[in-house]
């Protein structure tokens, strides 16, 4: 079982994000083909909208008693909910992906990405030490030659409910049911109230 915590975007984000994939992409739809074509490795596979989503921590293979552990962990989590704008894009060449994200990383999902992954060390799940950029995959298999966007997405994005994802392969390609989901709230302990100066 390979599962990761993340936010979903809505399916207005996800129709908007694939529309302005079609749009500024247009090289795209000729190699764009179905899942179960058999397709060169190298070939670009732009992502299906259904499976866009923006990873907190990546957890990998989990036994039952992790998964329950880190459960336990990321209902104790508090963020207050926040709005995200994927306004940039970027490639990867490790991974071979082509990606958006924002310009500017909202402080509040910052603080989420940290409390999730301190969440899954707690819970004894060894996740990699890395800087945190939240991105969508949006095309796989893509090579640094790949032609830039004709121009840059402007998607904005409302997040009050984080979630924990499974990695399912099937015969049409890979999805990512969600298992769990927690809410994004405003906490208001005493004491964050008496940092934010509110007393």
């Amino acid at each position: 079982m390979r599962y990761f915590i993340g936010l979903d975007l809505s399916p207005a984000n996800k129709l908007a994000l694939d529309n302005w994939r079609e749009k500024s992409l247009p090289e795209l739809p000729r190699v764009k083909m179905p899942l179960n074509t058999k397709a060169p490795v190298r070939q670009p596979r732009p992502v299906p909208a259904a499976n866009f989503h923006i990873t907190l921590c990546f957890l990998g293979s989990v036994t039952p008693r992790q998964l329950e552990a880190v459960t336990e962990r990321l209902a104790e989590v508090t963020s207050q909910p926040f709005e995200l704008s994927l306004d940039t894009t970027g490639f990867w060449s490790g991974p071979k992906i082509f990606y958006v994200g924002p310009e500017q990383v909202p402080e509040p999902l910052s603080e989420l990405a940290a409390k999730a992954t301190a969440a899954a060390r707690q819970a004894d799940i060894a996740v990699e030490k890395r800087d945190y950029q939240p991105h969508v995959t949006m095309i796989r298999n893509v090579k640094a030659d790949f032609p830039p966007p004709l121009f840059p997405p402007s998607v904005v994005c409302q997040f009050s409910r984080f979630h924990l994802f499974e990695s399912v392969s099937t015969q049409s390609g890979v999805t990512y049911p969600i298992r769990q989901s927690w809410p994004l709230r405003n906490t208001n302990s005493v004491r964050e109230k008496l940092l934010r100066g509110n007393f």
